[in-house]
């Protein structure tokens, strides 16, 4: 009967704590270990053998803003991922619908409203600033200088941005269609007439502006408080401090847990796996401009950039400059530190296509060129710069078999 008694003690001590359980790693051995992202890696045996080291995985915590009720993912997807692009606006919402982390999968792609709240040191772009791009906004919103960006990496937060300190990650991710230009950050608000367009925050620089829907775009998830992340699966048995297992989520698909570091139970499942949609380039079935561009004098120093873009034409509404995202042209029409000068014109071809060349253009367009001595984001012309367009007549694209125009076009030197 004591032998019984002292049983039962033991293996009920055990659901509560590994003192019971002789469980040990041999120090500096290697075992496999699991992700939430799906993707395997291996782990190291403690030097003292009581457990494993942590794996080397991607995890999420959360920062919840006590003054709005939101939580927030932290960091951003995929923060330290080296290469990373980011992701189109339609792709980030499937992104945070699909994402489970610490026992919560009601994440979601916040609005341009709940994004400015994360904005500190710009106060025209803060939560309630004088910025008018808001929810329900139309693309006229970009025009208003309160929303324009401020100094590069001048805010409170980690590495200059323009967020709170308690937030991590980088806001200073290269855009890989845009040199010289960190990554926006995207919201689920489209442009109240054109949902095309989708509302963004520079945390770089504090700005707030619309975006191409197909653009590459950071994200970072948002959910309303409260945020109680439970410890234990409550199905879990003891286990290794630090050992993984795989585990199916809330979303439905594989994830992994963590064994917590007094080995009494795995944490709860986390599932952070993704593929993007892949989009259909188009742009070869699409008319195009055969652009031969010219400078009217010699050039007194290499430019920085040159740039050639489509806008749509709209006789009530156009107006130069369009100081606007482009409508038409690719990342290759953006060329840095180009082969130019009097002597030397540039030859570029201008694609009639969407910018992520998923869409042909179809009506009518004007032709933006611009050689600049500068590199800012968004472009801002100044003395000595050179453009092209504000007297032409519009181009019309899409009303037939695919064509090719050919145009030689010569720079005018800048003036306000």
């Amino acid at each position: 009967m004591k032998k019984i008694i002292t049983f039962f003690v033991c293996v009920g001590f055990i659901s509560f704590t590994t003192s019971c359980s002789q469980q040990k790693c041999t120090p500096g051995t290697q075992q496999p270990c699991f992700c939430p992202d799906g993707t395997i890696k291996e782990q190291i045996c403690r030097e003292d053998g009581s457990g494993w080291e942590r794996c080397a995985c991607t995890y999420y915590t959360a920062w919840c803003d006590n003054s709005t009720g939101l939580c927030w993912q932290d960091p951003q997807k995929d923060a330290s991922v080296e290469g990373d692009i980011g992701v189109t606006q339609p792709d980030a919402i499937r992104y945070c619908n699909e994402l489970v982390f610490a026992g919560y999968n009601d994440w979601r792609l916040p609005t341009i409203d709940e994004l400015r709240t994360l904005i500190r040191g710009n106060p025209a772009t803060e939560s309630g600033g004088e910025c008018g791009l808001v929810e329900g906004s139309s693309r006229a919103a970009m025009d208003d200088n309160a929303c324009l960006p401020i100094e590069e990496f001048g805010g409170p937060g980690r590495g200059g941005c323009y967020w709170p300190p308690e937030l991590t990650g980088s806001c200073n991710k290269p855009d890989p269609a845009a040199e010289g230009h960190p990554l926006e950050y995207c919201s689920s608000t489209v442009s109240a007439d054109d949902p095309t367009w989708i509302a963004d925050v520079m945390f770089d620089n504090g700005g707030v502006c619309f975006n191409h829907i197909h653009s590459y775009a950071e994200v970072r998830c948002v959910r309303n408080a409260p945020f109680h992340p439970p410890k234990c699966d409550p199905l879990s048995p003891p286990c290794m401090p630090g050992e993984t297992r795989r585990c199916l989520a809330l979303n439905f698909k594989i994830g992994a847990q963590v064994c917590a570091d007094d080995g009494s139970c795995f944490g709860p499942c986390e599932s952070t796996s993704f593929t993007p949609s892949k989009n259909k380039d188009v742009s070869e079935t699409c008319d195009r401009i055969d652009l031969t561009i010219r400078v009217p004098e010699k050039l007194s120093k290499p430019p920085v950039q040159l740039m050639a873009f489509l806008y749509a034409y709209d006789p009530k509404t156009w107006k130069w400059p369009p100081n606007r995202p482009p409508d038409g042209g690719t990342d290759y029409n953006q060329v840095m530190n180009p082969d130019i000068d009097v002597d030397k014109p540039f030859h570029m071809i201008v694609p009639g296509c969407t910018y992520y060349r998923e869409k042909c253009l179809s009506g009518q367009y004007m032709l933006y060129v611009a050689l600049m001595n500068s590199a800012t984001m968004p472009p801002v012309m100044q003395e000595g710069d050179y453009w092209w367009g504000m007297d032409q007549e519009p181009i019309t694209l899409g009303s037939g078999e695919r064509k090719v125009i050919y145009m030689d076009i010569t720079l005018m030197p800048y003036a306000k």
